[in-house]
Parts: C-alpha cells; structure tokens; sequence
C-alpha cells in the first residue's frame, strides 16, 4: 500500500477547513485503519481532540489511511489502539495526521486556528501513556484532595489553607521518614510521578486543555477528569519539596489556581496573559520543532488577539486601579472587533523562518513593546556558540538551569524607560539592536559563579569574600562611591536594586547574635 496523499484543503480565508480522522471500529489485536475527511469547523460532525506527546526517538507503526498508509510514533499509536471502539468510528483530531506535517504553508495556517479547532471539540482527550503501579490510588487521591480545597473554598490570602494543605504533606514525609508507609503515601509519591510524565512539559498541551470545555486524562482504559488531578498540582510540589520558577510543575499548580477556580488569568478575553510572561513560565517545556516555543502560545497569548491586545502594555502587580480599568476596557473592546485577528508582523507565524528568525523578531517585538528590559536578562546562564545567532537574542528552546529571585520585578535597571531607538533598525541589518544609554560605573571584580541548590542557602559572608579583603561586619562602617554603606550597596546588588528599609546596626546586631548563638 503507497504513502497516504492528503488531498488540500479548501480555502480558508472564510470557512477554516480542516481534517477529522474516522477512527474505524475493531478490536485490541485488529490493525488500525481510519478515514481522513475535510470539514469546516461550522459544519463538522462531533468529535474529540487528542493531547499527547508526539516524542522524540520514538518508533513508527502503520496506520491505514483511506486507501494509503501513514506511519505515526509509538506513542500516538498506543493512544488509538486505547481510544478505538468496538462497534462504532470514533471521530477525533489529531494534529500528526489531520495535518500535512510536510506542507509549510498548512502548518502555519492551522496553527493559527488551532485553539479553535480544540475549543469546538466535545472534549478533549489527554493521553498520559500506560499504566503505574498505585496511579489508581493516586487518582483517587487527587479527588479527595480537590474536594477537601473545595470545601476550604481557599483565596489567595487564605493562610489557614495554605498551612493546611503543607500539613497534610509533612504528616504524610513524616511517616515514611518514621519508617510507617501508609498506602496514602505510595498514592502521594504516585502523584508526584504523574506530573514527571513527559506530557506535562510539552509547550502544545498548555494551548489543548485551555481552550476546551471538557478536558479528560486517559492512563490505558482508565479515564478521569483533568481538573482533577491539576488541582492536585501544588500538592505534589509540596510533595517533590522543591519551588523553581520556570519548572513545569509550578507552571501547572497556576493553572489550577486560575482556570478551576474561576481567576481570569488577564483581562483581555480568552488570553492567559502576555507573551512575555509566558515565554518565562514555560521555559522549561519542550517542543519537537524550536519554532514552536513561541508559535504554540500564540493561540491564547494577549498578542493574539489583534492589535488592541498585541499592544496593550503588560499587568504588573503593581498596576493602579485606572490602569487595570483601561485594560479591561480595552480587552472588551478587543472582543468586539468582527473577523479575524491580525497578529503584528514580526510575531506572523511563519514556519519557513529559521530558528533563529523567529526568536530574533519575537524579542524584538517585546523589547518594542515594554519598558522593561527584563526579557533580554533571561539569557544570561547560557553560551551560544553560533557565530550568527545576535547576542541579544535569547535561544528560548534552551531549558534554564538558573533562576533569578521570584521577585523579578524588583530589577530596576532600566528605570522603566521605553527602548524607542530600536526605531533605527535597517532591514538590511535586523540582527543589530540599537538602544541608547548612560555610563554608570565600570565593572571592577566578578564574584565566582553562583550555584546553590533549592534547599540551601546563599552563604553572604562566602560571596562577600570572593570580592573584599575584610569582613563582612566592617561593610556597614565604610562607604561606597556613592557614599552608601558599602554593606547596603552588596546587598542591592544581589537583590537587584531594592532593599526596602536597611538598618545597618540593626543588620550588624542580628549576624553577632548568629555568631554567638552558633559558636557555643
């Protein structure tokens, strides 16, 4: 039998066509054999979409297709075989089969309206792989523990639930650390698993469960809700006992504290934030294709949404109450503009760019766009040895080993001025970035590399060291070029330019209440 040929697809500058495999009916030991259609999305019979990871090194089996053959990876085989009915077709969306992954131009055109192609879905359906011992156990767990936050009803301020939800996680480390495993314990453990599995890092399901109505996990013939089992998310950090920003465990415990709470992730509709913020949050998640680290968030990002969402300035904490009117106002101004959203032109999925093109003009367009240069600092831990990849251009495929503090809003360093003389970008040069600025000081001496695990904590007195020849207790009696204490000058240095209120003598008083307090 010959190579499946995908006959194309209509024009869709109005009907937004796209395929429905039939997955054909049969039992466990039958091989797989589906139908491929076009419909619109208006006039598409019900179906399902699938969310799973399509892996990298992973084998190929047959799929009969119409009268040809695809070959699909192991993983995505498995997933039929589970989801196939006995007695009837099973309509579903699958992105390796419903799209011709060779034809660039399809790609990009149905990437572009692939959150709607989830959102008209019945539900969605999330292939986690086979089974493990205790996840029944584990699943069970997580039910219980979504319905006991239920009844606690907790808010973001709510410290009683918080020092509930810790407790119930040091009982149960106790009681392994005492020698005592109980069966709830193995089902804990079970669930930190569950998180670990590859799925959970992968940048398209973050676009798949936002969009549907209904979302379920599927483990082999077991099913369950997925908010279920999300919700469980900050239990199993607790769990790990470890927090790293960027990680995909703390990027789905929000999830939970946003989507199945009822808390509008931003206040332009149907957007989970701005681009920025995400890029950061999903860092560490992975994506077969590099380009799809950015291409993937387009379909929910504040750039998506037109030009009222792609330009207007990103939340910060720190917003007044005028400002966030003004972005709501504007969010629902952006949600009464008829047809089709136009994203700006350097954030125009286009799969013909190279890696590097497509990182290059998406940080371009944020640097445009906010007064913070905070995006371009993102980088730093890493070395790019290609020659032609701009220095100021992050490689945002890269997972990061490194982590600035969680209070990244503190870097002050651009005093919040607009990048307005990128303007002088030549098209015959856009790897150059121009930007202006003043000469504060000169770097004198580098400290060395700064590597401290989650669980412990930076030694002041080792870093102070590695950069003056007298103690630390003597920095808050001699003074900078500034004429501050030169303490206080270290200290804003690693805490990116804030202190709040610093009190020498009292910083002074507490470290000889440490000493003796140590040295008896």
């Amino acid at each position: 039998m010959e190579e499946y040929q995908y006959p194309p697809l209509l024009d869709n500058s109005k009907s937004k066509s796209f395929r429905l495999l039939s997955l054909l009916p049969g039992d466990f030991e039958a091989p797989l054999c589906c139908r491929i259609q076009n419909f619109t999305l208006d006039h598409a019979p019900p179906y399902e979409a699938l969310s799973y990871v399509w892996g990298q090194k992973d084998g190929r089996g047959p799929l009969a297709c119409n009268s040809g053959l695809l070959y699909v990876k192991h993983n995505l085989e498995q997933a039929l075989f589970a989801l196939r009915w006995p007695d009837r077709p099973r309509f579903l969306w699958v992105d390796a089969v419903c799209i011709n992954q060779k034809d660039y131009e399809e790609r990009a055109q149905q990437v572009r309206i692939m959150r709607q192609i989830y959102a008209r879905a019945e539900r969605v359906v999330i292939w986690l792989g086979p089974r493990s011992p205790n996840v029944e156990h584990a699943l069970h767990l997580a039910k219980n523990l979504g319905h006991m936050s239920t009844v606690l009803r907790p808010s973001p301020e709510d410290h009683f639930a918080s020092f509930w939800q810790q407790s119930v996680v040091k009982a149960l480390i106790a009681e392994e650390r005492a020698g005592r495993v109980p069966e709830t314990l193995f089902a804990a453990t079970e669930l930190a698993d569950l998180f670990d599995r590859e799925w959970f890092s992968r940048i398209w399901c973050v676009q798949e469960v936002f969009a549907p109505k209904e979302a379920v996990i599927k483990i082999e013939d077991i099913e369950a809700p997925f908010s279920e089992l999300v919700s469980a998310a900050r239990y199993a950090i607790l769990i790990r006992e470890r927090y790293l920003p960027s990680r995909p465990l703390e990027f789905w415990g929000v999830v939970a504290s946003h989507k199945y709470s009822g808390r509008p992730f931003s206040s332009i509709e149907d957007s989970v934030g701005n681009l920025e913020k995400i890029l950061i949050s999903t860092r560490n998640f992975h994506a077969t294709d590099p380009k799809d680290k950015i291409f993937a968030l387009m379909g929910f990002a504040d750039e998506s949404k037109g030009a009222v969402g792609a330009y207007t300035p990103p939340e910060s904490n720190s917003d007044a109450t005028g400002t966030v009117l003004i972005r709501k106002l504007v969010g629902f101004i952006a949600s009464q503009i008829p047809g089709e959203a136009q994203q700006p032109r350097l954030l125009k999925i286009d799969y013909h760019k190279s890696v590097m093109e497509v990182y290059r003009d998406t940080t371009r367009f944020l640097l445009r766009k906010s007064a913070s240069s905070s995006r371009c600092v993102q980088h730093t831990e890493e070395t790019i040895s290609n020659t032609h990849w701009p220095s100021w251009v992050p490689d945002w495929s890269r997972p990061k080993n490194t982590s600035f503090p969680a209070a990244m809003p503190l870097f002050t360093a651009d005093s919040k001025w607009l990048l307005q003389s990128d303007n002088r970008m030549s098209p015959a040069e856009p790897n150059r970035l121009y930007v202006e600025g003043y000469c504060l000081d000169h770097i004198v001496r580098i400290s060395d590399h700064i590597e401290v695990d989650v669980s412990e904590r930076v030694e002041l007195e080792l870093l102070w060291s590695q950069l003056f020849d007298y103690p630390i207790l003597h920095g808050y009696t001699m003074s900078s070029s500034n004429g501050e204490p030169l303490l206080q000058a270290f200290l804003a240095v690693l805490m990116m330019g804030e202190l709040g209120s610093f009190v020498p003598e009292d910083y002074a008083r507490r470290r000889r209440l440490h000493f003796a307090v140590f040295g008896t």
